[in-house]
């Protein structure tokens, strides 16, 4: 992939640890073909570059926590500083500095109504700079997917 320096080989480990992020390297490398020296060192690599992180993911709402996303505009002059204000907050678990009509786009998860309250009245609005927040409650999630998409698929150089 262009600007992060992975080759296919790379992105089939990432794909064997997208469906088992616990698959034992010498499975991956046996159906690699290549060596589990190699599937060692690349997945070192690729999480010291910050390329993937390898977690547990949980559905918020199966937990019964309550998950939302705040889009946010910001006043141009503060739109890092906010971000990085709302990115230390315990509650929020996504960033993102958009184009379009908000800013940002803020993925959160509280306890209750009341937490979330608190977090989005008390905590985000009066950041400076925030000029507008919308939330959006997620009452249910029909996907969340970790898997490569299309647009991602890597292509060797020259091809």
């Amino acid at each position: 992939m262009r600007g992060i320096g992975l080759d296919s080989v790379d992105a089939k480990i990432i794909t064997h640890l997208q469906q088992d992020g616990r698959r034992p390297y010498t499975r991956i490398a046996k159906d690699l073909g290549i060596s589990e020296a190699s599937v060692r060192q690349r997945v070192s690599r690729l999480i010291k570059r910050k390329v993937i992180q390898i977690v547990a993911a949980s559905s918020p709402l199966d937990l019964g926590l309550l998950s939302a996303q705040i889009d946010i505009r910001v006043a141009g002059d503060r739109l890092r500083q906010a971000a990085q204000e709302i990115a230390a907050l315990p509650e929020v678990d996504f960033v993102g500095i958009c184009a379009g009509r908000f800013d940002l786009t803020v993925g959160v998860v509280c306890h209750d109504r009341e937490a979330l309250y608190d977090l989005l009245v008390n905590r985000i609005r009066p950041i400076p700079g925030i000029m507008e927040a919308e939330l959006l409650l997620m009452l249910k999630v029909l996907k969340d997917n970790y898997q490569w998409s299309p647009a991602t698929d890597v292509r060797e150089p020259g091809g």
